[in-house]
């Protein structure tokens, strides 16, 4: 009869009775504690994590064995000059891809397992079909993974998260997307048997968030808001993406803020991204001079800007009030190309938002902006990869290179 200790280890309850659920267990902690300090030892590592000596190295044994990590000397410490062995993750082992497909633009980021970026690119979507779309992008993938397999060794590819604006439900099937009105297709399969590694389909807005909490806050709860072609909200609850029953949750974009306004192609009147998204905005300053770009726009003085940008602002705030009212999230961050460049707007819609019931900590711009989405995609990959629970890139300079 097998009995059952449970055990706390590094803040993990834990079962004693069954050996290979604790050896994978430990795993994940010294995975995840390696990661998250750049580079350590393996005495640093018992005394973070709370594991006995023997556990951590022979965990960190099968770490070099599968080439994951690597182990170097340090720099000379003051015992007697001897330098300690560091343990860092080997950047050079492996690299996954993150990718988003949006209604004409398809964006494409490669990351080292060290969350480094070390290659992105854009191109025009050529075809309307999906399955059109799916060829064109295994088209232009195929030569980059045949190039950067012969240098991220022994690993290669390891993963690849696709961004999709629209609805992805729990089955990692495409739903519906509003601008493409895509309906109930699955890519996954077709891009699997494509490229031969793990694929995962997920909504842009969920990956967005992800990869605030991955690069730059590393917090357990929050809450990111896409205002790019569409709205979308991604959020992170106690350390994992809330997607609701069936996968539905985030799509705030249709959530009605007039009640008989204007017709959206979700079936309903009034969604609140017909008012409030970027594009919108743009497509309003363009009515009234087409001559001037967006950014001389915004800052034309004019009675029609400052009455379009008013309304614009307005409606913001609207859906902002009804999500803080809802979730009552502690930070929420605003990801687009406008509002990431207007630290004014962020104030304006701030004080805007008057209600008693209001209560939150922060509402900020993004720090990572545009690249958010296949940022999140291409790091979700990684976390698969290494199959641990949260994986914590902040302490490194890796949105620089962005």
């Amino acid at each position: 009869m097998l009995h059952i200790l449970l055990i706390n280890i590094g803040g993990i309850l834990m079962k004693t009775g069954d050996a290979g659920y604790i050896k994978q267990i430990n795993r994940k902690i010294l995975i995840e504690e390696i990661i998250k300090n750049i580079s350590l030892s393996r005495s640093d590592l018992a005394r973070i994590t709370g594991l006995n000596k023997a556990t951590v190295s022979a965990q960190v044994n099968d770490f070099l064995q599968e080439e994951i990590v690597i182990e170097e000397y340090g720099s000379e410490s003051g015992n007697r000059g001897r330098r300690p062995i560091i343990l860092e993750i080997n950047d050079k082992a492996g690299y996954s891809i993150g990718i988003d497909i949006d209604a004409t633009e398809i964006s494409i980021l490669f990351l080292n397992l060290k969350g480094h970026t070390f290659f992105t690119s854009r191109f025009e979507v050529q075809f309307d079909n999906l399955g059109q779309v799916t060829n064109q992008l295994i088209s232009t993938l195929t030569p980059l993974i045949e190039k950067y397999n012969r240098v991220y060794k022994p690993l290669g590819l390891v993963g690849i998260s696709v961004g999709i604006h629209g609805i992805v439900n729990n089955k990692e099937e495409i739903i519906f997307t509003p601008k493409e009105e895509w309906s109930n297709i699955s890519i996954k399969e077709q891009l699997e048997e494509a490229f031969h590694t793990p694929v995962y389909i997920d909504n842009n807005a969920n990956l967005s968030v992800f990869a605030e909490q991955v690069f730059d806050e590393h917090i357990s709860d929050l809450f990111c808001i896409t205002l790019y072609s569409g709205i979308g909200l991604g959020i992170i609850s106690e350390n994992k993406i809330y997607r609701g029953y069936k996968g539905f949750a985030g799509e705030i974009g249709h959530m009605i803020v007039e009640s008989h306004g204007l017709q959206c192609t979700c079936g309903n009147k009034g969604c609140w991204e017909l008012y409030a998204s970027e594009r919108v905005l743009m497509e309003s300053l363009k009515e009234i001079d087409p001559s001037l770009s967006i950014e001389e726009a915004l800052i034309k003085h004019s009675e029609k800007h400052l009455e379009v940008i008013d309304q614009y602002l307005e409606y913001l705030a609207v859906g902002l009030n009804n999500v803080i009212n809802i979730f009552n999230p502690e930070k929420i961050i605003l990801n687009g190309t406008i509002i990431n460049g207007n630290t004014p707007f962020i104030d304006d819609i701030t004080n805007r938002l008057k209600s008693k019931m209001n209560n939150f900590r922060e509402i900020r711009a993004s720090n990572i902006g545009e690249y958010s989405s296949v940022l999140g995609g291409a790091a979700f990959a990684l976390k698969n990869f290494f199959d641990i629970d949260t994986i914590d890139f902040t302490a490194y300079e890796n949105l620089t290179n962005l």
